[in-house]
C-alpha cells in the first residue's frame, strides 16, 4: 500500500479509473448477480447480522456487502437479501449515487432487513450545509473542503464549486442529493420512526459511533449521519 502511494498521481487515477470502469461494468455485474443471491443465502445462517452496503473493506463486527464486481461480498442493495436478520445497517456515501426511487427501494430493503428496534445510519452530504457555505463564501470553508478532496483533483477554487462538485462529482449526477428533511420524508415514508440527525462520527448508540470513514475538517459540516429506528 506504501508502494501504491508513491506511484504518481497520474498513475493511480488512471489504474482507479480503469478498475472502477470494470467494477461497475453493467454487463459483468449482470452475470455477476447469481452472486447476491448467495450474500443473501449466507445471512440466513447468522444471527442478528451488523451490515455494511457499499463496502468492500472489513471492519469488526460487521459484514462489509457492495454493489461491484470485485468485492468479497456482492449484495444489491435495492434488492430483497434477507428478513429481520440485521441488527443495524450502515451505508456511507452511498445514497446519493442512487435515484430517488432507487434509493427508496434501498431504504424498503433494509427497512425488511432489519429486526424490531433496528436501526439505520446512512452518511451522506448535507445539501442545505453545503449551500450554505456557498451562499457564505468564506474562504477557510472553501480551503477546508479543497484540502479534503486534493487527492481527488477537483480543482476546488470557487464557491460555486461546493455546488459542482457535490451534484455531478463522484458519479453523484446520476442520483440524488438529500437535505435532512427530504431524507426524513423518505425514511418515514418506508416506516421508519425516530429519524435523528448526528455530526459523522456521533450517535446515541455506542454500536454506531466512529462508523465513518470521511472525516477531514470540511466532513463534519458538509457530511450528516442520520439514523432512523424500525419500529
Amino acid at each position: 500500500m506504501r508502494i501504491w502511494y508513491k506511484l504518481p498521481y497520474s498513475v493511480r487515477n488512471y489504474a482507479h479509473k480503469k478498475l472502477h470502469r470494470v467494477n461497475s461494468n453493467r454487463f459483468l455485474l449482470f452475470l455477476t448477480f447469481f452472486r447476491h443471491k448467495m450474500t443473501a443465502q449466507s445471512f440466513k445462517s447468522s444471527n442478528r447480522i451488523f451490515l455494511r452496503i457499499g463496502e468492500s473493506r472489513q471492519f469488526p463486527n460487521w459484514v462489509s456487502t457492495n454493489y461491484q464486481v470485485f468485492t468479497r461480498n456482492f449484495l444489491d442493495a435495492t434488492k430483497p437479501y434477507g428478513n429481520e436478520i440485521c441488527a443495524a445497517i450502515f451505508a456511507d456515501n452511498v445514497i446519493e449515487h442512487l435515484s430517488l426511487d432507487r434509493g427508496t427501494k434501498m431504504l424498503t430493503m433494509a427497512h425488511y432487513a432489519l429486526v424490531s428496534g433496528g436501526k439505520i445510519r446512512i452518511a451522506t452530504p448535507d445539501l442545505k450545509s453545503i449551500v450554505r457555505a456557498y451562499l457564505g463564501g468564506e474562504e477557510k470553508v472553501l480551503r477546508e473542503f479543497g484540502e479534503d478532496l486534493d487527492g481527488h483533483n477537483l480543482n476546488v477554487r470557487y464557491p460555486a464549486d461546493l455546488l459542482r462538485i457535490t451534484f455531478t462529482g463522484f458519479g453523484h449526477e446520476k442520483g440524488f442529493i438529500y437535505d435532512f428533511k427530504a431524507l426524513r420524508s423518505v425514511l418515514e415514508d418506508v416506516g421508519f420512526v425516530e429519524v435523528k440527525k448526528f455530526l459523522p462520527g456521533e450517535s446515541d448508540e455506542t454500536h454506531l459511533r466512529n462508523l465513518e470513514t470521511r472525516m477531514g475538517k470540511s466532513d463534519m459540516w458538509s457530511q450528516m449521519a442520520v439514523e432512523a429506528r424500525k419500529p
